[in-house]
């Protein structure tokens, strides 16, 4: 047990998030919810409610988000439509991270709260753009996209640690519930519930009766394949996220393909960048360029002029 929490600490001590997999993340985040407003009108965004005919939902915790507030004071919604895709738009592009990462989850957790969408995927942006401020507050960086030019601080990089943990954590949560939901479901045991989903009215698509997925849906054992294979790929993917980095990168590029096909087929665009993100996040610090020493070694080999150890012991 100690020697696990030792190993720990020393791989938080390594930790450096701030590569281009952690700028993707955020950039992805932020034009996910800004899709969101750009192609919604108020009646898709927000349902019906007592009073009120298009307006957002203004109960419990959704009384402080943006649009409530904006409702409050006799704003219109345009004006937060406007000022959410202006803070949207800085994320995007990378700017301050440090100064965004706060206004960046303000506009996520407003869209959730008074939002009400079908794929829930404002949820999960709401619980990562949360997760972000740790990773985003010790980066001193003007762009995002820019190489660190001094390590984050050694507090800093132990929030950020956690907070990368806790991403992994809620992207297992999010694989192995929907796959264990799935299986209380009759058509998903018999292998069917593909077929369905796929030629929906709502939310299937005309490619799926179109070949070469018409064709496998038309027999069987390939809409059985097709079924259990998405069961499986859950699976897969939420024990990529628990394991070390070669491993998540995989994962990242076979979530990439799944989410991406769902997306195609059925329309859920925003999740799949969502999804997309999350995986971006969990392999942040995983890239040979974001790979550093730790501060404490640095240091100690600036101040005596020597070489490292192992090196010192081979020249013995």
């Amino acid at each position: 047990m100690r020697n696990r929490w030792t190993s720990l600490l020393r791989a938080a001590d390594r930790f450096e998030p701030r590569g281009r997999p952690l700028a993707v993340a955020r950039s992805l985040l932020a034009l996910a919810s800004g899709c969101l407003l750009v192609f919604s009108p108020d009646r898709a965004l927000f349902p019906r409610t007592a009073g009120v005919v298009d307006g957002p939902v203004c109960a419990g915790i959704g009384r402080v988000s943006l649009w409530c507030v904006a409702e409050s004071l006799g704003v219109d919604l345009l004006v937060c439509r406007v000022v959410a895709l202006a803070v949207l738009a800085v994320v995007t592009l990378g700017y301050r991270p440090r100064w965004t990462c706060v206004p960046h989850w303000y506009v996520t957790y407003s869209l959730s709260a008074a939002v009400v969408l079908p794929d829930a995927g404002e949820q999960v942006v709401r619980v990562l753009t949360l997760l972000l401020i740790p990773l985003c507050l010790g980066d001193r960086r003007r762009w995002q996209w820019q190489r660190p030019e001094k390590p984050m601080p050694a507090a800093w990089r132990g929030r950020a640690c956690a907070a990368h943990l806790f991403v992994r954590v809620l992207g297992v949560t999010i694989y192995l519930q929907a796959s264990l939901n799935k299986l209380a479901v009759p058509q998903w045991r018999d292998g069917t519930a593909s077929y369905y989903w796929l030629v929906h009215p709502r939310y299937g698509s005309d490619i799926a009766v179109q070949a070469p997925l018409g064709t496998v849906l038309q027999h069987q054992i390939g809409v059985a394949a097709v079924t259990w294979g998405a069961l499986a790929v859950e699976v897969v993917l939420a024990l990529c996220l628990l394991g070390p980095g070669r491993v998540r990168r995989a994962g990242w590029a076979l979530a990439i393909a799944m989410h991406g096909s769902i997306a195609v087929l059925m329309g859920f665009t925003t999740f799949a960048m969502t999804m997309a993100a999350l995986w971006a996040i969990a392999c942040a610090g995983t890239t040979s360029s974001a790979r550093r020493a730790p501060l404490s070694d640095r240091l100690s080999d600036e101040e005596t002029g020597s070489r490292p150890v192992e090196h010192r012991s081979r020249a013995g």
